[in-house]
């Protein structure tokens, strides 16, 4: 019985404390801060002690402080007053990985904080934060907020972003991000679209930016082009207006007052052209200004359905002066007079360069030995030799020498041998050894340029204009003689044809035509000139100053003629004395190269010129010194050329 009352008063008393001991459990430490006078270290070591942060302190904060706290505080809120403390005497504390540095305010935006160790952060914690910018400006923010950022802190605008940077307590930075947030409510500002029936948008565009400079033009600044705009559509002839609703009633107001009916219903504009060709700008213009007009015409009324006024455009070119008549609707106008700012720029020049060269090379072996017998006693003349007609002399030159008794002249390009008698019996015989050999070589060179304009042809001839036969007679209808001739004269050289495209790259397109024509040797039996022509036709592309090679033409031939009797020359070494062996070998290469050149403007031009003209002028000195003239110390000017009494022409 007494075991059982004593656990049941334990058991009573048990649930009366534990209530107790998890109140006092649950309850969390706290401490009281008095300080009167005492060193500013001190109080970081106390405070260290309360919060179990390590600090650093730095060399130069120094000072007594006074600290009263009546209340009870835990780690959190000695902390914050630890930070209201420092800010009081010009210090604060940045929070590092592992220690806290207590450092003067004015150092303290250099050094960066890690606030991870607080389960939140400070009220007074010296911190940085963007923040970001909606709807107005950040960098007209700035000057509004200065004033309520601390000396020690920073503030600063990023036009990029949009943003601002401040630096700053935690508490103080909360009341900056306030102010923006009502400062940076979105305008109410709303965007119209005007339909213009009768005027053209370039044209009131204008005029409203003169009529309202404060909203539109730089009267306003800034920030009036950015709150207010009104924005050409061009394609559907509209208006865009951004902004409020008074800026928007009056603009409604002047666009509708200035959207009448033209008095004359038309203009008339001349355009002096710099670079393009009126009569070519004028066939550029008929044919797409009158597919406008006819997309124009298709809508309903009489506008069309773009709202454009009436859609009637000519055009002529007034070739003496290189303009053009426009006359139409304004806003055909306009179109017309963009696609003419753009077709006329100042084209780009192109050097062609061309070198053509030709090496051939001819060589030639002739041997053969010829021979005769005749007996003239009897009543005929019995004559036996050889007659070979493929080296040097015949073997009728031979009977003609030994009849007449005259020399055989000899062939030309090696040795002639040669003998015979005529007795007195009639008994005639001679023997003809001849043993030739030719060779010949040329290289041929020409160096051809031209400069010619972007897409346009161009032709260079260097040559003879020789004379061709086309007709002949030597009777007339009636009988009677009146021979005559007719010939027809042709160019007979070198000719280059070229037509160069500029790709937007600097790549060359070449559409080339090159002939190489001169007159050959004479033929014979040919009743008129001969001439030996290569020609070649391609299209190429280059880079602005390389050199390619177009083509060539490389020819080897080989000819070998031989004679002999039959049977005698057959036999070794003697059968020489019975045949006769022609060989000849030419071989020919041409090859043709090509350099285009750039000259995107006036600079380009004058410095080829210049690079010609100084190698025109050392072949002249040149010259000069081969016939034993003194030379000039200074190359004359260019411009001298064109003197009447240059001295640069007469020397």
């Amino acid at each position: 019985m007494y075991n059982h009352k004593t656990n049941l008063l334990r058991a009573i008393a048990l649930l009366i404390l534990l209530p107790m001991m998890s109140l006092a459990y649950g309850q969390e430490e706290t401490w009281r801060l008095n300080l009167k006078d005492a060193d500013i270290r001190a109080f970081v070591t106390q405070v260290a002690d309360i919060t179990g942060y390590s600090f650093v302190v730095d060399p130069r904060v120094k000072g007594k402080v006074t600290v009263l706290s009546s209340a009870p505080m835990n780690k959190d809120e000695i902390y914050d007053l630890f930070l209201a403390v420092l800010n009081v005497h010009g210090f604060t504390a940045i929070p590092g990985e592992e220690v806290i540095k207590i450092v003067q305010q004015v150092d303290a935006k250099q050094s960066a904080e890690i606030l991870e160790r607080f389960p939140e952060t400070p009220s007074e914690q010296l911190i940085t934060r963007v923040i970001q910018i909606d709807n107005a400006n950040a960098l007209e923010l700035v000057p509004i907020l200065r004033p309520l950022v601390a000396k020690y802190g920073h503030l600063a605008g990023v036009a990029a972003a949009n943003a601002l940077i401040v630096s700053d307590h935690r508490s103080n930075i909360e009341r900056i991000e306030q102010i923006v947030r009502e400062l940076d409510s979105p305008s109410k500002y709303e965007v119209e679209v005007i339909q213009l029936r009768e005027a053209w948008v370039g044209d009131m565009v204008t005029l409203l930016q003169e009529l309202a400079p404060d909203e539109l033009g730089k009267a306003g600044g800034e920030n009036a082009a950015r709150k207010y705009s009104v924005t050409a559509d061009e394609r559907s002839n509209r208006l865009i207006l951004r902004g409020d609703e008074t800026f928007r009633d009056k603009m409604r107001e002047l666009i509708r007052k200035l959207d009448q009916p033209s008095a004359t219903g038309g203009t008339t504009k001349v355009i002096r052209l710099k670079h393009a060709d009126a009569k070519n700008l004028t066939e550029i213009l008929k044919g797409v200004m009158g597919e406008v007009v006819k997309e124009g015409s298709t809508g309903s009324g009489g506008n069309g359905a773009s709202g454009k006024p009436d859609n009637n455009f000519s055009v002529f070119a007034d070739e003496g002066l290189n303009a053009l008549v426009v006359r139409g609707a304004p806003s055909l106008m306009q179109e017309a007079e963009q696609i003419v700012a753009q077709l006329d720029l100042r084209r780009a020049q192109v050097m062609i360069e061309a070198a053509i060269v030709e090496i051939s090379d001819e060589l030639g072996q002739d041997l053969g030995v010829q021979f005769a017998a005749g007996d003239e006693s009897g009543e005929s003349t019995p004559v036996v030799g050889t007659n070979f007609g493929n080296v040097g002399r015949s073997l009728g030159d031979v009977l003609s020498a030994i009849l007449t008794e005259s020399v055989i002249t000899p062939a030309t390009g090696g040795i002639t041998l040669g003998a015979g008698e005529r007795d007195e019996n009639g008994l005639s015989w001679g023997i003809l050894l001849q043993a030739l050999s030719t060779s010949s070589a040329a290289n041929l060179l020409s160096t051809p340029s031209i400069i010619t304009l972007d897409n346009q042809e161009s032709e260079i001839t260097v040559g003879q204009n020789v004379p061709f036969r086309t007709g002949q007679t030597a009777v007339t209808g009636d009988g009677l003689s009146n021979p005559f001739t007719t010939i027809e004269r042709r160019d007979v050289g070198l000719t280059l044809k070229v037509t160069p495209t500029i790709s937007a790259d600097g790549l060359v397109r070449l559409v080339v035509e090159q002939t190489t024509e001169s007159v050959a040797d004479s033929i014979e039996n040919a009743s008129d000139i001969v001439t030996n022509k290569r020609e070649i036709k391609t299209t190429v592309l280059a880079d602005d100053g390389e050199t390619i090679v177009l083509g060539g033409l490389t020819r080897d031939d080989l000819q070998v003629t031989k004679s002999k009797v039959p049977l005698l020359g057959d036999i070794p070494v003697l059968g020489r004395l019975f045949s006769s062996e022609s060989q000849s070998r030419i071989k020919r290469n041409l090859l043709v190269f090509l350099r285009p050149k750039i000259m995107l403007g006036k600079a380009d031009a004058v410095a080829v010129t210049d690079d010609k003209y100084k190698a025109l002028w050392e072949v002249n000195l040149n010259v000069r010194e081969k016939l034993g003239l003194p030379n000039e110390e200074e190359r004359p000017a260019i411009d001298d050329l064109f003197d009447g009494n240059n001295e640069a022409r007469a020397q």
